[in-house]
């Protein structure tokens, strides 16, 4: 359309929306999931299930072979307590063994008069084990086979070397623990 020259269109009102604010849309009805999801779901959630108690049965096995699961054999927790022992004496000195060993032994070494504490304190042990064998369990005592080499220096004597030896246990509070008392001899 063409106007006449200095007349301008009309100009057009805005129209006022109808129903302002407009209508919110009514709620779609909820989805319902697809079987197929369901299914999904279950399988996904059966999956996490039997990867946690795969879990767990390898965590139990691992530690049952280390001797310190609940399901170890007494033997392989004697095994666990000598060695543990013997590398505590070779790392940590005679205090430190003591502390794991039996309670009598344990009031034996607190018996000690002070010099022989310092005599122990300043000794030093070289441990290897090669072989814990013919462990035989009898109740809450034990003894074990130990081969391998044990060598004590204490300052101003002669190094003292053991190739072998029979180690006694106790059973105490459910572990067992290195236990010299019980052989009679220190």
């Amino acid at each position: 359309m063409t106007y006449p020259p200095g007349a301008e269109p009309p100009q057009q009102q805005p129209q006022p929306p109808t129903g302002y604010p407009p209508p919110l849309p009514a709620d779609p009805p909820p989805r319902q999931p697809s079987k197929r999801s369901k299914v999904v779901l279950i399988v996904g959630l059966v999956t996490v299930v039997l990867l946690a108690l795969a879990g767990v049965a390898v965590l139990v096995a691992v530690l049952t072979t280390q001797g310190k699961g609940p399901l170890a054999s007494d033997e392989k927790r004697i095994e666990v307590a000598i060695n543990d022992f013997y590398d505590t004496l070779e790392a940590k000195g005679f205090p430190a063994a003591a502390a794991m060993a039996c309670a009598a032994d344990r009031a034996e070494f607190d018996a000690l008069p002070e010099e022989r504490k310092q005599e122990f304190e300043s000794a030093t042990v070289a441990v290897t084990i090669d072989k814990i064998e013919n462990i035989v369990v009898d109740g809450e005592s034990a003894t074990a086979h130990i081969l391998g080499t044990l060598t004590l220096e204490v300052p101003g004597r002669a190094p003292d070397t053991d190739t072998s030896t029979t180690e006694h246990l106790k059973k105490e509070d459910g572990k067992w623990k290195v236990c010299s008392a019980i052989s009679g001899k220190n």
